[in-house]
């Protein structure tokens, strides 16, 4: 009888209040777009304190849990063969779309939204 491989499944708490992802600023004379640069600090600093397992491969599962002080990440193999898409980009993004064409028609800000679960099909 062949031996199951163990499923991934890990979590950190990172120690460090949230901050919302700048949005991208335009510079008109050149029409050059950019970054902000205290998005671009928090991202550097929570990639570098993130210490779980590196360029996981195949479907994984990640929830994200923010308060006022920590963020919680867990992240969890998912079986390949119940998990496939045809569609290929990135979730998120998919999930931007529609909560940026609702914002001001079915809710007031979405920053109102406490929870969002995504799954692609």
């Amino acid at each position: 009888m062949a031996s199951k491989r163990k499923v991934l499944s890990w979590k950190q708490f990172i120690d460090r209040r949230p901050t919302v992802k700048g949005r991208p600023r335009f510079v008109k004379k050149t029409g050059h777009t950019y970054t902000p640069k205290a998005t671009l600090d928090y991202e550097k600093e929570i990639a570098q304190l993130y210490n779980g397992p590196k360029f996981i491969e195949g479907p994984i599962w990640v929830s994200l849990t923010f308060d006022q002080h920590k963020t919680t990440i867990e992240i969890k193999e998912m079986d390949a063969e119940s998990t496939s898409s045809k569609l290929r980009g990135d979730i998120d993004n998919y999930a931007k779309a529609i909560l940026d064409a609702l914002n001001g028609v079915a809710f007031t800000d979405d920053k109102q939204i406490m929870r969002l679960d995504l799954r692609k099909k």
